[in-house]
Parts: C-alpha cells; structure tokens; sequence
C-alpha cells in the first residue's frame, strides 16, 4: 500500500494547521500555528437530540473554535495569514468483526456524516481576503498505519518533549495531535 500524502507533500504548508479526531463523545482538536502545537481542545456533544442535530453542533462549535483562535487579536501574525489547513480522521470500512458490527449499527456511517458536517461548516469559515479554510480527510490508516493509541503517544512524546506539561492532552486529543503531525511530515 503506497504511502498517502501529507499537506507538506502537496505544498500545501499554511500558517495554521489543524489535526481533528471527531467523535460524538468526544472530538479533539489540535491546532499548529508555524508548525508549532499551540492550542488543543476536546469538544464533546451529548443529548437526547437526533445525530444530525448533534453532529451540526458539534461542527459548529468546532469552526467557531477554529475561528476563534485564528482571529484572536492576541494571535501574534507576520505578514499574510493564510487560512487554516484543516484535516479530519474519516472511517474507513474495515472488514473485522468488531468493525463489522459499528458498520451494521450505523455508528460508522454516523460518524462519516459528522465529519461531511465539519467539512462544510470549516469550509464556510471566511478569513477576509484570504479565502477559506481548505478541509480535507485522512484515514486511520492513512497517517498512523496500524500503530497502537499507546505507540501513537509515545511517538509524539518523543517528538514534542513538552506536550505532556503544556497541553496535558487526553483521549481524542492525542490523535488530533498526531494527525496534525503527521500533515505537517512530523508524525
């Protein structure tokens, strides 16, 4: 199986990247500004709404945050700002009982719709002159390979020295984190 592209590979290195790993019970976001991890958060969405409504929300409050932090006066730019690169896990189908059975149940294809939610919702996020957000997708397999969450971890520990002590990251977070990493040719 060839290797699948990074952003860095297409050219595509921005001012701000950002890695997401969606999930109802919790999504992870990690953001990079100059290749650098500088903001990471875990937004979650319970209820007893229907997933569209759920998945919107959680959508939603995703592209505020990214907006938030991209146009914080506080934010310290040089020159042009482009707007962010944003890459979200998508599931992908595998044939295993266990992953069989989330297909049967419906949670892939519910997931698979809430990452099409942030995709539209990132790509309406205007940034002035610049444009809009560029969302694309990655698979499990196609930025981590097979690697367990605990390999996952220490890769990144191992890349970031001070993750642990400035972001404290948990769950969802680490594989945001990773998959921002790995767009950018870091992971």
């Amino acid at each position: 199986m060839a290797k699948t592209k990074s952003v860095c590979s297409f050219g595509l290195s921005q001012y701000y990247v950002v890695g997401i790993d969606p999930a109802f019970g919790g999504t992870g976001i990690a953001l990079f500004q100059n290749e650098e991890l500088t903001n990471v958060t875990r937004l979650r969405k319970t209820g007893k709404q229907s997933f569209e409504k759920r998945a919107h929300d959680l959508a939603y409050r995703t592209a505020n945050w990214i907006y938030d932090i991209v146009t914080d006066p506080k934010n310290p730019r040089v020159g042009i700002v482009s707007p962010p690169v944003v890459i979200c896990e998508i599931p992908a189908y595998q044939g295993t009982p266990s992953r069989s059975m989330g297909w049967k149940k419906g949670d892939l294809q519910k997931l698979t719709y809430l990452v099409g939610a942030m995709g539209q919702t990132c790509t309406d996020l205007k940034f002035g002159g610049d444009g809009n957000t560029e969302f694309m997708t990655v698979t499990p397999a196609g930025w981590k390979g097979q690697l367990s969450k605990e390999i996952v971890i220490n890769r990144i520990r191992k890349r970031m020295t001070d993750v642990d002590k400035k972001f404290e990251p948990k769950l969802d977070i680490w594989d945001a984190i990773g998959i921002g990493l790995w767009a950018l040719d870091k992971f």
